[in-house]
């Protein structure tokens, strides 16, 4: 290679060395962004939009970490809010008083006040979907109230708000409503369900502190909430939903005392079943469960004894699966998706006119049901350990 072509080469290399070294035009620093914890929407009497956001504050994250916000008296997040004629333009107006730009990419939770559940929530997934950094697999939450309210609560486990509503709402008890599942839900014509949380104030503390608690299920009928899955209800929503969570039954038995079984695992089958204008679904559920508390006094050494709690167990999911069927129907909400089952399995006869008669028809749906009951664990004990042979 001749001097001058190595030369040539040489700088080649310089230049391409030198391409790579350049800084990148857009970048953004942190310390030009406020990350989003978590946000609310709320519908104010005059119609117009109230966005709130809970923001950490840079200046406080470090140290180690306490309840309320940190254990150096000051919280360690911030939070405000604004009022629009539409979502962007209340966050507009928040935007304007924020020394850093409002990031969104880290926010996990939405939560919806409970007027504007009642209203319509439709409205949040247009500005949800023309925002890149809004992801879909954010959480969307319903509360009791205003949804800022439940921002400003103060629980003691966490250092944020909205990491104790972020663990509740994906917890191995509840079943996580994601932005994803509730617009792919809609855009079916099915009905949602939301994640209803409420504060609650602490019992028994010196110093009360606000817990934030999932009660149950918001009950939508398309866009707009109508009711409140709870207690038996929002159970027997998990089996027809085939998405069973655990959960602990509490019932009496045969000598009126209580006995407390945890649901640990649960599988549903339903088959739906055409009759000309009438719909029959077959449900077959088999429930597993752990015996976690027994007040009856009872052998379970014995396997009668233990064939009548399974017979007890068997009854009371089937009582919650009724319960949760008997509010869908009185509201005519398909809160199980069970149009989509029948659209899977009969799709002409679905889009052939059931789909449009289809609240109507569902009022009138026969259910069959079927439950396989088991206790696979009584505890490390058969019986009270104060008792003979326990």
């Amino acid at each position: 290679m001749t001097h001058r072509r190595r030369l040539f080469v040489f700088g080649m290399m310089i230049t391409l060395v030198l391409t790579f070294l350049t800084g990148c035009w857009d970048r953004t620093e942190t310390n030009d962004i406020a990350f989003v914890l978590t946000s609310s929407i709320d519908l104010e009497d005059d119609g117009k939009y109230r966005v709130t956001y809970m923001l950490p504050l840079p200046g406080s994250m470090g140290g180690a970490s306490g309840g309320g916000g940190g254990t150096s008296g000051g919280k360690s997040y911030y939070i405000d809010s604004e009022v629009g004629s539409t979502i962007r333009d209340a966050t507009s107006k928040l935007q304007m008083r924020m020394s850093r730009r409002l990031f969104l990419s880290h926010r996990r939770t939405i939560v919806l006040g409970e007027k504007l559940a009642k209203a319509g929530i439709g409205i949040m997934f247009d500005d949800a979907a023309r925002t890149p950094e809004s992801r879909l697999t954010c959480f969307l939450v319903v509360t009791k109230g205003k949804g800022y309210d439940l921002l400003n609560a103060n629980p003691k486990f966490e250092r944020f708000p909205s990491e104790v509503i972020r663990e509740i709402t994906k917890s191995r008890r509840a079943m996580a409503t994601s932005t994803k599942d509730i617009g792919l839900a809609l855009s079916f014509n099915s009905d949602p369900i939301l994640s209803y949380l409420v504060a609650k104030e602490t019992q028994g503390a010196k110093e009360p502190s606000q817990e934030i608690q999932l009660v149950g299920y918001g009950q939508f009928k398309g866009d707009r909430m109508v009711g409140i899955y709870k207690n038996h209800e929002a159970n027997g929503l998990m089996w027809l939903r085939n998405y069973v969570r655990e959960h602990l039954l509490t019932f009496p038995f045969e000598s009126g005392k209580d006995i407390s079984i945890l649901v640990k695992e649960g599988h549903t089958e339903i088959k739906p079943i055409l009759q000309g204008d009438k719909v029959i679904f077959e449900l077959k559920l088999e429930a597993k469960g752990v015996i976690g508390e027994d007040l009856s006094e009872q052998d379970l050494n014995k396997p009668e004894a233990i064939h009548k709690v399974e017979r007890k167990f068997a009854e009371q999911v089937k009582k919650c699966v009724q319960a949760a069927i008997k509010q869908m129907q009185k509201e005519g909400t398909d809160s199980a998706q069970l149009g989509l089952m029948i659209w899977r399995s009969h799709p002409n006869t679905w889009n052939n006119g059931l789909k449009e008669r289809w609240r109507d028809v569902f009022k009138e749906a026969e259910f069959r049901i079927k439950v396989e009951a088991s206790i696979t664990e009584t505890g490390l004990i058969n019986q009270n350990v104060t008792k003979d042979g326990g």
